[in-house]
């Protein structure tokens, strides 16, 4: 015989199936939510992906113009300076022309300065010696300095050799435009300079034949101080 239900077991069987499928609805409702929210997270950074892609670019293309500029400016930069060291051989040339006094076979002292140091009676000395021809050659020259002063009142000359502070040292030259030489020197103490004397002998080769260079100056002339040195 079939068995009877119960009205009350019916009410609560169509309840459960109620809330199953009430709970199905709400399981779905949120995963949907959860994916259109991962839908719009995921077109928002599509969205800043495209615009940083678009910014790289705007970027990699104003440094590539930056680029270009640079180089052309570098390029600039390089002409002007060749042409105005083209500018400064020809003014050295045409000095030459009109100042031949200063230059003797094509060779010329360019420089003579004398800075004193920290310590007494020690100074900073500096010889340029320039070669103003056109067409260039190789040269050779040595080269001497006496200092005119007094000590204790009397007259007295020294030599190169007995006051730079290391005597091995020569004024020698070996260039094709111009050389420099730097050294220190220590006059005696007591020692007035009042004039100084560069003499000096290039080497003759096959181009040229040897010639010596002598030139004298007041020590006021070839003295740099500080005042002058920042006037």
């Amino acid at each position: 015989m079939f068995k009877i239900i119960k009205p009350r077991y019916i009410v609560l069987l169509a309840l459960a199936i109620l809330l199953g499928y009430g709970f199905s609805y709400l399981k779905g409702m949120e995963s949907a939510a959860k994916i259109t929210m991962k839908n719009d997270e995921i077109s928002r950074l599509s969205s800043d992906l495209a615009d940083s892609s678009r910014i790289k670019v705007q970027v990699e293309v104003e440094l590539q113009t930056a680029q270009v500029l640079v180089e052309q400016l570098t390029e600039q930069q390089r002409t002007l300076f060749n042409e105005n060291a083209e500018l400064k051989r020809e003014l050295i040339f045409y000095q030459r022309i009109m100042a031949p006094e200063d230059v003797i076979n094509g060779v010329k002292l360019e420089s003579l300065t004398f800075i004193p140091e920290v310590s007494e009676d020690y100074y900073f000395m500096q010889l340029v010696l320039m070669q103003v021809k056109k067409k260039k050659r190789h040269i050779k020259a040595s080269a001497d300095l006496v200092f005119y002063g007094s000590l204790d009142g009397e007259p007295v000359e020294y030599r190169w050799n007995e006051l730079v502070d290391k005597k091995e040292q020569k004024l020698s030259f070996s260039f094709r435009y111009f050389q420099a030489v730097e050294a220190s020197i220590k006059f005696p103490l007591g020692f007035v300079p009042e004039r100084v004397a560069f003499v000096g002998k290039v080497k003759g080769n096959r181009w040229n034949s040897g010639v010596n260079l002598k030139q004298s100056f007041d020590w006021s002339a070839v003295l740099q101080t500080s005042d002058s040195i920042s006037g």
